[in-house]
């Protein structure tokens, strides 16, 4: 993937910072009016966590947002334990899961101000992304759900094989309907497997179309734990080892923070979770991976 490998390159060739507590980031602008943003969110919440401030702002100015989610997140175990009441989920309570996490996507994407035809449900595996790609040839088998094609009705292809070919016209068809001059996606070297799957996906969907859209990426697994308190005041930065990367920083007012938080709070599927979440990502700036042009 063209893309991720001068992404690894770029990160070689930058001099590491002398000291950690003066590193600053070129500040990122917002969205105007003529621009069309992709968000690419491996999990339905995933968009709102790593590009929700940006995505208020620039729908406020003018511009076009599009979301697509590649999965439903139907493999969360603990989601399907609790809403389930049972310590041994089945196939049926995992695709129970996805439903549910559906549903909230739609109330979000209403809360955020995204319109039915701009955003897109494709409901391929959770946490069987990394297999899809690594295996392009094969049809992968959900590890919640035991599926083998897209079970939901809302999906852009219901019924589709899970199979990287699949995946990838789905993708394509998303990116012409969105034509985007942004695209936010995960970055690869994020630790959860579907989102640095999902960055390999938006590199090759994007060599497919004839357009060189800007991109920037979000970092949401890192390693480190997530915070019990929440420190809305503090600002959102890199792992120490990562601090001389090609980071933009974008500022998020306390209006942007409060929406963002309530989009958040929509996905009560998945609590108590998402209240590290909202500690770790609702902040006073959103923090983006600058890809080189």
């Amino acid at each position: 993937m063209v893309a991720t490998i001068i992404t690894f390159v770029t990160m070689l060739l930058i001099k590491p910072p002398q000291n950690d507590l003066k590193v600053q980031y070129p500040r990122l602008q917002a969205a105007a009016r003529q621009d069309r943003i992709l968000i690419v969110a491996p999990h339905i919440d995933d968009e709102s966590i790593g590009a929700g401030g940006y995505a208020i702002d620039a729908m406020a100015n003018g511009a076009d947002v599009y979301v697509v989610f590649i999965t439903a997140g139907d493999c969360n175990r603990f989601s399907a334990r609790l809403m389930n009441k049972t310590l041994g989920p089945t196939a049926s309570n995992y695709l129970s899961v996805g439903r549910t996490r559906i549903s909230e996507a739609k109330k979000a994407m209403q809360l955020l101000g995204i319109a039915p035809d701009h955003y897109f449900i494709l409901g391929y595996p959770d946490r069987g992304l990394r297999a899809m790609v690594d295996n392009p040839s094969a049809v992968v088998r959900s590890k919640g759900t035991r599926e083998r094609s897209v079970p939901y009705d809302d999906a852009v292809s219901p019924g589709a094989t899970y199979s990287y070919q699949n995946l990838m016209a789905d993708m394509q068809r998303v990116i012409a309907i969105a034509r985007p001059t942004t695209v936010i996606a995960p970055v690869p070297f994020d630790r959860h497997p579907d989102h640095s799957a999902t960055a390999d996906i938006t590199d090759v969907a994007l060599e497919g179309q004839r357009i060189q859209p800007s991109r920037l990426g979000y970092l949401v697994h890192t390693g480190r734990p997530k915070s019990l308190v929440r420190q809305t005041t503090r600002a959102l930065m890199p792992p120490s080892r990562m601090q001389s990367f090609s980071w933009v920083t974008y500022a998020l007012s306390d209006r942007v923070m409060q929406t963002k938080n309530d989009v958040l709070m929509t996905y009560k599927s998945q609590r108590p979770y998402v209240f590290l979440l909202r500690n770790a990502f609702v902040r006073r700036n959103e923090l983006f991976f600058h890809y080189p042009q």
